[in-house]
């Protein structure tokens, strides 16, 4: 992300500093503090936790000492007599004068009846010129009558807040182009050929070197059609400027042009306001993102989401080692191999250990996690390597309880025998005796042990769950199992097993025919990896979202290597194999609590320290950038000591109980939690339901099926009416639309004396004409 520099007190305010406070204030901020070097997203926090900031770069507490600026702020105060501005007005103003708002804030004074707030504009580079400075903050601040004009003075500090704050967009930026676009109406003065009218203003390096290399000539004789060269130059035989024959010349020497009988020349940029009656502004956007626009590209896919890989290292040994030789081995992203280990570890200590970071709140062991990833990605081979040991316990374990079995099995046949004998000698008490020694038995009797189960209804997880002591782990490399809870057999979505086992809640289930099923401290670990199609059917189901299945879920969404891959890969060492193989095995002989509450796993305190700061960085964005998708965020803490939880066991084995949490550990499963939390993310989003993109991709698919090639934003409305209730709700698709590269914005001349026309947006020929 793009930092920016800025003077940030160190010390923030729950209310308003006094009269007092503020000189002291200005004197850390200005002079005692060093500039920060921060994101966006660290500044907002910064700022609504009641820290001071000083936009300009100062090497003292006067105008004098300013030295450079990148932040510019408009203090809103609503003090003039007149009508009250608020965000939401203020937001659109900066849309239609083309000014991306970077983020904006209420102020301690804030009131819904007289609301004062801060816009922030962030340019796309610092301004050291303190003419520039100036030029900038008049022309923002007189953008908006209700602003506080006494903003504008380059020593001004901007108090904190403890109201809201809100990060609008992290990339949002400004430019000098920007900012004279704003400007207030003026006529532009008429110059002769020689005298270009974009050098008027402030001088603009970029622009000015673009004109002068611009091939004018060529755009003349396309516009104008036939010419003939004289002694000065070279004379057009039409002019659309004047529309008279034999009135347009150009100019080789100074690269400009001059319409005789209007009387006016210059640049292309000229040219443009005279031609087709753009004001300045609107002729250099169209100059810069038109004329001198590259050659169009394919656009960006909105799949081609750019995530971190799994951060394999944060996996103690040997899990570390053998993740990056599977994945060597298989030639496949890293990120399968390390969420498969994850999952191997819950299914080992689920049930056995609860971690506690504090008392009254605990998590369970236990996972669930969807690998995203197409067809041919080696799924199975990895799912294979990382859970063999778990099988082959399975089958060591059954051996060893086959005899155990027979006994129980021929006993209760035993039993049985005699109870039917004793009830037809008549002595029924004897046999309701032996009948409740039978149902003990039956309960007690020693079973098959069953780990891992595949495709499965809801009826029979809740049977197996049961069975099997309330733990169980659900491992597939198919994703059948969401089509099935949505109620494929059954046209009734069923999810409450899949809820409860997550969180360990008690499950009863009561049957006709049948004995109740009931599960104290059920514990279900799920993995599964599945294709786009069935992520984005999780996604639109509107139960799974709206009680929380998808909410409870690790996203990956590994890189593929697909095409890149060889035949020849490393050999898979027997030794790593032997050494994660021991380790599972370990684990899984760890006893399951026999009628107690699993073993409690504690923090030490600096891991609890770690915990506490990891919360109150993720509280903020739950209401911001995680605010849709907040259910997943909310369990996100849960979600990451359950890792810790499981790093832990890995290391401490058997101790897991007797040795707290330490920081080290703490900070790898936080590393781990942020790469689940991107990855979550991308499928929030890309799935639809980031409310952006579904509308980019509404709109793509509308305009693909109509003929123009040029529309504006009213004529894409007319397109999706029945998607987006007003014009404004189309803005941030196409916004999205023209940053992938579908479309690309270009501005129409304004009618004498009226207001500009709504700029349109040119589709992409690539993909369009097709």
């Amino acid at each position: 992300m793009k930092k920016i520099k800025v003077h940030i007190d160190p010390r923030g305010y729950n209310e308003k500093p006094s009269n007092k406070e503020i000189g002291g204030i200005k004197a850390r901020l200005q002079k005692n503090t060093r500039p920060s070097l921060v994101t966006l997203e660290e500044l907002v926090q910064k700022i609504e936790t009641g820290h001071s900031i000083s936009p300009g770069i100062m090497d003292g507490m006067s105008a004098k000492d300013w030295q450079e600026q990148q932040l510019f702020l408009v203090d809103i105060d609503n003090e003039e007599d007149g009508p009250i501005l608020r965000v939401k007005d203020a937001r659109a103003i900066c849309r239609d004068n083309g000014l991306p708002l970077a983020f904006y804030y209420q102020t301690f004074s804030h009131t819904k009846e007289h609301p004062k707030f801060r816009l922030a504009f962030v340019m796309d580079k610092p301004i050291t010129d303190e003419g520039m400075r100036k030029h900038i903050m008049e022309t923002l601040a007189n953008l908006f009558p209700q602003s506080d004009k006494s903003c504008v003075n380059a020593d001004r500090i901007f108090h904190g807040t403890n109201k809201s704050a809100k990060l609008l967009n992290e990339n949002a930026r400004i430019s000098c182009e920007n900012i004279e676009g704003v400007s207030f109406p003026t006529h532009p003065e008429e110059h002769r050929s020689g005298h270009s009218s974009h050098m008027s203003g402030r001088s603009d390096p970029e622009l000015d070197e673009l004109v002068k290399n611009f091939d004018l000539f060529g755009y003349l004789k396309e516009r104008n059609g036939a010419f003939r060269r004289t002694s000065k130059g070279v004379v057009f035989d039409d002019c659309e400027i004047c529309r008279h024959h034999g009135n347009l010349m150009y100019v080789k020497e100074t690269n400009t042009f001059c319409c005789r009988s209007k009387d006016v020349g210059g640049s292309i940029i000229d040219y443009l306001i005279h031609a087709e009656g753009l004001t300045k502004a609107q002729a250099i956007h169209k100059f810069k993102h038109e004329l001198c626009a590259p050659a169009w590209k394919p656009p960006i896919p909105f799949e081609e989401v750019k995530l971190p890989p799994f951060p394999v290292e944060a996996l103690p040994a040997p899990l570390c080692d053998w993740v990056q030789a599977v994945a060597e081995n298989t030639e496949t992203p890293v990120d399968m191999a390390a969420v498969c280990a994850l999952a191997s570890l819950s299914c080992a200590v689920q049930g056995k250990f609860k971690i506690f970071p504090k008392g009254g709140y605990g998590e369970p062991l236990n996972l669930y996690i969807l690998i995203i990833a197409n067809s041919g990605e080696r799924k199975s081979p990895i799912v294979r390597l990382m859970t063999r040991p778990i099988y082959q316990y399975e089958d060591m374990e059954n051996r060893r309880r086959k005899a155990l079995m027979e006994v129980d099995l021929a006993n209760l046949s035993i039993w049985k025998k005699q109870i039917d004998a004793l009830e037809r000698d008549g002595k029924a008490e004897e046999a309701t005796k032996l009948r409740a020694q039978c149902r003990e038995l039956e309960d007690k009797r020693m079973k098959p042990l069953r780990l891992i189960a595949d495709d499965i209804t809801p009826e029979a997880l809740t049977s197996l769950l049961s069975e099997n002591k309330g733990v169980l782990t659900i491992i597939s490399t198919e994703g059948g199992l969401f089509d099935t809870l949505a109620g494929r057999y059954s046209n009734t979505v069923s999810i409450d097993t899949m809820l409860k086992a997550y969180s360990g809640d008690r499950i009863r289930v009561d049957r006709k025919g049948r004995e109740s099923e009931v599960i104290n401290d059920p514990a279900l670990t799920m993995l599964l990896s599945a294709q786009d199609n069935v992520l984005e059917g999780l996604m639109r189901n509107d139960v799974f979202k709206s009680r929380g299945l998808n909410a409870r879920i690790l996203y990956c969404r590994p890189k593929s290597k697909m095409g890149t891959r060889h035949f020849d890969t490393p050999e898979l060492s027997t030794e790593m194999e032997r050494e994660y193989r021991e380790l599972m095995h370990t684990l899984l002989q760890i006893p399951y609590p026999e009628g107690g509450a699993p073993k409690t796993i504690s923090l030490s305190p600096k891991a609890y320290k770690r915990v506490d700061s990891f919360f109150d960085w993720l509280e903020p964005q739950l209401v911001d950038n995680l605010e849709h998708m907040d259910g997943w965020g909310a369990k996100f803490i849960g979600n990451t000591l359950r890792i810790a939880g499981l790093l832990h066991c890995a290391v401490n084995k058997h101790d897991s109980a007797d040795i707290a949490v330490s920081l080290d550990t703490m900070n790898r499963a936080i590393k781990i939690g942020k790469y689940f939390m991107r990855h979550a993310l991308c499928a929030y989003s890309i799935m639809g339901a980031d409310k952006a993109l579904r509308g980019a991709k509404q709109i793509l698919k509308r305009l693909q099926g109509q003929d123009k090639r040029e529309l504006t934003k009213y004529q894409i409305h007319r397109l999706c009416r029945g998607e987006f209730p007003r014009v404004e709700d189309t803005i941030p698709a196409i916004e999205l639309l023209v940053e992938h590269g579908y479309l690309r914005e270009r501005t129409y001349p304004a009618p004498t004396g009226g207001r500009p026309r709504a700029n349109g947006y040119i589709l992409n020929p690539l993909l369009f004409d097709k």
